[in-house]
């Protein structure tokens, strides 16, 4: 079953809400929208020229973008609090052609000990091709320190 998961930052402090990844109100951000299927979250994104390395080719710092926000929406969701990147290994298998549409990226929660996370993100051509890969490790906070430092607004807010 697929969920739409809801962009509760854009309600609590939309003023100070610009993320370049994830925000509705950042006119050149990627304006990402998630969803919830089974134990991953995704996202599906339209790639744009602008944003393009070699000729016709997402760049690849947009592509490590990408599968890092990915990874912090999983930990939102699956680990039900905030998080800090701290190491995140990215392998290029393929280039990632813009002219084959729609790309999906997808989290998973490989692993939660104590204060460490571990999210496996994927992300795919228009065509289900996987053509990027990264193990990203979060630094994960108490949720009463994630709700205060991060206005993190609980795994509840999410959700209709």
């Amino acid at each position: 079953m697929i969920r739409k998961i809801k962009n509760p930052f854009d309600q609590t402090k939309p003023e100070n809400y610009n993320c370049f990844g994830c925000s509705p109100h950042n006119k050149i951000g990627l304006q990402l929208q998630f969803f919830e299927e089974d134990d991953e979250v995704f996202s599906i994104w339209e790639p744009q020229r602008y944003l393009e390395g070699y000729p016709g080719v997402v760049h690849g710092g947009i592509q490590s973008l990408l599968l890092d926000e990915i990874g912090g929406w999983t930990v939102y969701i699956k680990c039900k609090t905030a998080g800090v990147t701290t190491k995140m290994e990215v392998e290029y298998h393929h280039p990632l052609r813009i002219e084959r549409g729609d790309i999906t990226v997808r989290g998973k929660l490989m692993e939660q000990q104590g204060r460490t996370a571990k999210i496996k993100a994927l992300l795919f051509d228009g065509t289900g091709k996987l053509c990027t890969e990264a193990m990203v490790t979060y630094f994960i906070y108490p949720e009463k320190i994630a709700r205060k430092r991060f206005f993190y607004p609980g795994v509840e807010a999410f959700f209709e």
